[in-house]
């Protein structure tokens, strides 16, 4: 069910002092308000459930203000003046961010969408010399059809979208209250997910071609860089599980260096112990070899005497 924000006579949001605003849907029999924080502006769309039905809003450019286009603005960076004048020569002027004047709406944009692919096919076969011109013809066509918009507007439609779809992607991968819709996906599916992509030159701006070349692949990039992002995860969990196994192997080493190195000097107090008893029992048997030669010494001197004494005898 469509939702709609409720807004004054001049088109401006009405918020109140507590700094919610009232939605309204195409039932009128529910309505419900919501506070400015639960918007993100980056959203093409977003959802709510309320009372078990899904309520989708569009999110505007523009929404805290009625005069610049957030999204837009950040996306007019310093890299594309050059272009920017270039078109200003040839155009009507518009502000900075071009969708502040032309306010696009479901019917223009699904013209710009058709006219984008068919357009971005004719660069590709070099039918059109670049893209700078694919604007110029799609903002031909919308005039066509009753939407005074510029090829600077368009160009920045496009990049408002590029914008929505990877914030769309980006998001819902996460789950909960305000996932991202974007009711383009299946257009901008077929726009973004090309490996190579339409080189939008601006006469031989190489560096410009380098930077179109890459919008076609930024859902891949979003993909590559979420499984490079896992693996690099992976990565580091293998290395901190190796950095924990080395640790404990380390202490581990150091536990049996320090128990050997304990062994090995019990041992050699033992073997010193072993040795002073070595000592002290050699000194010992010395000291009794020595008393017992003194003794046999004595005891040879006092036979000689007995058996000299005996001799006299027996001549007397």
């Amino acid at each position: 069910m469509k939702g709609y924000v409720k807004r004054d006579e001049e088109g401006k949001i009405l918020i109140d002092s507590n700094g919610f605003i009232t939605i309204t849907c195409e039932d009128e029999s529910i309505a419900f308000q919501l506070h400015l924080s639960e918007i993100d502006e980056k959203a093409e769309q977003m959802c709510f459930n309320v009372n078990g039905k899904d309520i989708y809003i569009d999110i505007y450019p523009g929404w805290e203000t009625s005069e610049i286009d957030p999204i837009v603005e950040t996306e007019n960076d310093n890299d594309n003046e050059n272009e920017n004048d270039n078109y200003k020569a040839n155009t009507p002027s518009t502000s900075k961010s071009g969708n502040a004047v032309f306010p696009w709406c479901d019917a223009s944009t699904k013209i710009f969408l058709r006219e984008y692919k068919l357009k971005k096919e004719l660069v590709k076969n070099r039918k059109l010399k670049n893209m700078k011109l694919a604007y110029q013809e799609i903002s031909k066509n919308l005039q066509e059809n009753g939407f005074n918009v510029t090829p600077l507007q368009v160009e920045n439609r496009f990049k408002t979208l590029k914008r929505a779809y990877k914030n769309m992607i980006i998001s819902n991968r996460r789950t909960g209250r305000g996932r991202y819709i974007c009711s383009y996906e299946q257009d901008l599916d077929e726009i973004f997910s090309a490996r190579h992509l339409v080189p939008e030159m601006h006469g031989s701006d190489v560096e410009a071609n380098g930077e179109d070349n890459a919008e076609g692949t930024d859902k891949l990039g979003i993909t590559e860089s979420v499984r490079l992002e896992a693996q690099f995860k992976r990565m580091i969990d293998n290395l901190q599980n190796c950095q924990r196994a080395l640790k404990t192997l380390t202490s581990k080493m150091e536990n049996r260096t320090k128990n050997s190195n304990d062994m090995q000097h019990k041992l050699l107090n033992v073997f010193i112990e072993m040795r002073d008893m070595h000592k002290e029992v050699y000194a010992r048997v010395e000291e009794d070899r020595l008393q017992a030669n003194q003794q046999r010494e004595e005891t040879n001197r006092l036979l000689g005497q007995i058996i000299k004494l005996l001799q006299i005898k027996k001549e007397a």
